[in-house]
């Protein structure tokens, strides 16, 4: 049994951590991915906290099943999460898998997202055995693409209505990203610089924490109902 079945790893970078999301995260995804700004680009995510917490759990037995994994963004300085990005398999032997990521407002255009991002893919392409990572943004979604098209992947196709939205149903652009083009990526001169982030991802840092000691949602108890939840499947209310 692959040893990602019994726990993920930590996978650090110079600005920001990912690991297996866990109980602790379910305040913070909470206050931060329900945020509109983020959630119109996204599935419905869990609507309370407990359902935060369900979801939770839900990606931990997703894992031990071996279907799919979950990461949790944290930037260095923070302990919490403030955002997951999700690989689940497409066929058994994982070579071709899906991702989709939601990460705070806050954190936009600082870096982090890119650098975590990097992290997931080298981790699903030398340890899960991916060959081929698929992604689903909307197509409207124009930051979400356009970290995608930065990372080398292309977009092959437009997948009409096949989204739904609040009143409609939108299109959604598929891109893929293979083992070959994520190494290009990261030997290629056009990757971000983590001297010039530093300033934007301490702001982000204070401002989340801020956020978040204000903030009147507390930790999730133990035990809450298992909820499924991806990022980029069909909007759907719960």
């Amino acid at each position: 049994m692959p040893d990602w079945r019994a726990g993920l790893p930590t996978l650090t970078g110079t600005h920001v951590a990912v690991r297996e999301v866990v109980l602790r995260d379910a305040p913070s995804l909470f206050d931060l991915l329900s945020d509109p700004a983020v959630t119109q680009h996204l599935s419905s995510p869990p609507p309370t906290l407990d359902a935060f917490g369900g979801f939770i759990g839900w990606v931990r037995k997703q894992r031990e099943e071996g279907k799919s994994i979950c990461f949790g963004i944290v930037p260095h300085g923070l302990r919490h999460a403030v955002g997951v990005i999700q690989v689940r398999s497409l066929e058994p032997s994982f070579a071709t898998a899906d991702w989709g990521f939601a990460i705070g407002v806050s954190f936009w255009s600082t870096g982090v997202f890119a650098e975590a991002a990097d992290l997931v893919a080298g981790y699903a392409f030398e340890s899960l055995g991916v060959h081929r990572l698929e992604a689903r943004a909307a197509k409207e979604n124009g930051r979400g693409n356009g970290a995608l098209q930065r990372m080398g992947a292309s977009a092959e196709a437009e997948l009409a209505r096949s989204f739904k939205r609040e009143d409609h149903y939108g299109s959604q652009l598929l891109w893929s990203l293979s083992k070959d083009d994520w190494q290009q990526y990261r030997m290629s001169a056009g990757r971000y610089s983590p001297d010039d982030t530093t300033e934007k991802i301490a702001k982000a840092i204070d401002a989340v924490k801020e956020q978040l000691r204000t903030s009147k949602t507390k930790e999730s108890p133990d035990g809450p109902p298992l909820y499924p939840f991806f990022i980029s499947d069909q909007k759907k209310k719960h």
